[in-house]
């Protein structure tokens, strides 16, 4: 999420085969960029991490480079094509003021009040509109050290981690506009995906299936199995 311009389950810290080391094979986390619509890391619900490498948590540390770069105050792992359930915050949006925090397989409860402020999102650059969410929620997660978080929200703190939590549902604040605005929100949408293609169309972006293919791997090396599998 931009600046304005005006108990889930447990993690396992585990550095693979050699002690902090990667993870092997072909999933190596490797450099980050920031995506954007209609990447399909972003329509994508994250899988709940069950472990935790140094590949990982040094793509965490590149997370807050990038969101400081873009002019955020919050970024989601699937913001930068990594198909994990956690979101960074800082709503002061400088690395030498407010407090960094990580969110690792949060979950979200006690909505109470309704409050209207314009939103912005990371991959969709320019695109600001009025969104309605709950002024304070319960957030329950984990921090990177494996420490258990809750904290009762308020103010914009509980506005960005509801906007990154969508993003882990593989929703936009787009998908929260009232019809009107939903209307000019798919206009606006709908360019964003003549850009994306006609990039995948020159080769400067991977095939839809090669992105998927990635995501996959990433996924299966980090997260538990799919609910509903036969796997325990």
């Amino acid at each position: 999420m931009p600046t304005d311009p005006h108990p889930p389950g447990s993690v396992t810290a585990d550095g693979g085969a050699s002690a902090g080391g990667p993870a092997e094979g072909g999933n190596s986390i490797g450099r980050l960029e920031l995506v954007e619509f209609p990447h399909p890391a972003l329509a994508r619900r994250s899988r709940a991490l069950v472990q935790i490498d140094d590949d990982l948590c040094d793509a965490i540390g590149e997370m807050f480079e990038i969101m400081y770069a873009s002019g955020g105050v919050g970024l989601a792992a699937n913001q930068v094509a990594l198909p994990y359930r956690l979101f960074i915050v800082n709503v002061e949006g400088r690395p030498d003021a407010g407090d960094e925090l990580v969110f690792i397989n949060p979950v979200l409860s006690r909505p109470r009040g309704v409050a209207v402020q314009e939103e912005g999102c990371l991959s969709l650059p320019g695109v600001r509109m009025d969104v309605r969410r709950p002024e304070r929620v319960l957030v329950e997660a984990w921090s990177l050290d494996g420490e258990p978080i809750r904290m009762d929200l308020d103010g914009l703190l509980a506005r960005v981690v509801q906007h990154e939590f969508d993003h882990l549902e593989g929703r936009l604040f787009t998908d929260r506009l009232p019809d009107a605005a939903a209307l000019e929100a798919r206009r606006l949408l709908e360019s964003f995906r003549e850009v994306f293609a006609g990039r995948q169309a020159r080769g400067e972006l991977p095939p839809t299936a090669a992105l998927l293919d990635r995501l996959d791997r990433l996924e299966a090396a980090r997260c538990g199995p799919v609910a509903g599998s036969a796997a325990r």
